[in-house]
């Protein structure tokens, strides 16, 4: 005897199954409106029921009034933490909606907090002025309406502004604030309608590493950080340059390296060498400089630059654009090397 088929309608009955659950889900994902403070709702029984003769009758209960009290809540979105460059701004987007029942309004206020600084805190207003769309989320230059409040915000109504962030100018790259967001309503005497966010800002800047080794060129040593000499012996020097900040869009500008380090030595005349070449003075893509400011040629690369010594002191401009009386710009994750001679005393 055949096994009868069954296998052919159990994808009919999945889809069936899947088609009820799919409508759990949509109908449990609906949120309902809140009903109104001061709505009276009214609730009667009634029952229908027969004698032994076949005679209909019917009763009702009397009438139970329930009246919706006014609830006050409030809830705020959580915008992620940002890292901005010194001596610019950063735009928080925040909406506040009224989850209550009831109209309710509700006082903003911002302030630094316990994050290490004290950088400055203001509220404008998502209203879309100076050529901006009202309530993007999107900061435009042109709104700079200062918010205090939401105003009066209907139930489920919401209010879309800003916290603006601005980090102080020359804050060292990675110093932070925590600032904090208050929402307060006027609804609830108590906290019920009142709430907060506290987002973390941090300093993006250029931030040179500078590494000098030495080496005895006398004896054929290698670059260390130690050496040892006796008079008459030459030193040289190799400092390297390194902009380490972690965000492609923060060059280091007007970069002038000093080097005092002149006791006891003598500067080698025409010793100095600056460029890409880490591994040696005169290596592929270094040049050597003039110790005057004068016959060395403005840069047109970042491990590039232009020297002048006087009375022992090297000073190197470095960097695109670098001249023998400006530095010049080094990106992010860049490296220019500088090499210099002195003999020992």
């Amino acid at each position: 005897m055949k096994r009868p088929r069954i296998t052919q309608y159990v994808p009919s009955l999945l889809l069936a199954g899947m088609i009820i659950l799919a409508g759990v889900f949509l109908q449990s994902g609906v949120a309902d409106a809140l009903t109104p403070p001061g709505t009276n709702i009214n609730n009667t029984a009634s029952a229908t029921y027969a004698d032994a003769n076949a005679n209909s009758y019917s009763a009702t209960s009397n009438t139970v009034t329930t009246t919706v009290n006014a609830v006050y809540t409030v809830s705020v979105t959580t915008p992620a933490d940002q890292a901005v460059p010194s001596n610019t701004t950063a735009y928080y987007a925040y909406t506040v909606t009224n989850t209550g029942n009831a109209s309710n309004t509700f006082a903003l206020s911002g302030a630094s907090g316990a994050g290490g600084n004290t950088w400055t805190v203001t509220l404008y207003a998502d209203d879309g002025a100076g050529g901006g769309t009202a309530n993007d989320g999107v900061h435009q230059a042109g709104e700079t309406t200062v918010t205090a409040s939401t105003g009066a915000l209907a139930a489920s109504a919401t209010y879309k502004f800003f916290m603006a962030v601005t980090v102080t100018a020359n804050t060292a790259k990675d110093q932070t604030d925590d600032s904090q967001l208050t929402v307060t309503g006027s609804g609830d005497p108590g906290a019920g309608d009142d709430t907060s966010d506290t987002v973390t800002t941090t300093a993006q800047a250029p931030s040179l590493s500078i590494t000098k080794a030495v080496r005895n060129v006398t004896t054929a040593g290698a670059f260390n950080t130690t050496a040892t000499a006796d008079p008459g012996d030459t030193l040289e020097y190799r400092l390297t340059v390194t902009n380490t900040a972690s965000a492609n869009t923060l060059t280091a500008t007007s970069i002038v390296l000093t080097d005092n380090d002149n006791a006891n030595t003598t500067y080698v005349a025409g010793s100095v060498w600056i460029g890409s070449d880490g591994s040696t003075y005169n290596g592929a893509g270094n040049a050597n400089k003039t110790d005057a400011n004068t016959g060395d040629a403005a840069c047109g690369t970042e491990a590039c630059g232009c020297a002048t010594v006087s009375s022992g002191n090297v000073s190197a401009y470095l960097g695109n654009t670098a001249t023998e009386s400006a530095g010049g710009t080094l990106a992010s994750g860049s490296t220019v090397y500088v090499y210099f001679r002195v003999t020992v005393d």
